[in-house]
């Protein structure tokens, strides 16, 4: 409060006015200074940097799927069918167990 704050903090809006200033402020509340990348954003506060934000966690999402599915490859376990991946035998043995009793088992691979 003592100087004209130059900063917004993306996590929650805090107005700051310098580097120490932001790093107590995290201390204090633990804040982590990011921008909640899957909070919605008014229409009229949606800009460039918006859209460049939800095309970069796009391309991170599909990254990390595409590691997914070599890590899984690797594994012998590749995907297959239209619910994803192809489930270890064990765990297949599982569901069906599960079924037989009339339980719903929802297994994510």
């Amino acid at each position: 409060g003592e100087q004209p704050w130059n900063y917004r903090c993306p996590g929650c809006s805090r107005l700051t006015c310098s580097l120490p200033c932001v790093q107590a402020h995290k201390r204090r509340t633990a804040c982590s200074g990011k921008r909640p990348r899957t909070v919605p954003v008014a229409l009229a506060q949606f800009d460039g940097n918006q859209l460049l934000s939800d095309y970069n966690l796009l391309e991170e999402t599909s990254q990390v799927r595409e590691s997914a599915h070599r890590l899984l490859d690797g594994f012998g376990c590749g995907f297959e069918g239209r619910h994803g991946a192809q489930l270890l035998p064990w765990l297949s043995f599982l569901g069906k167990a599960a079924e037989r009793r009339g339980v719903r088992l929802a297994v994510q691979t």
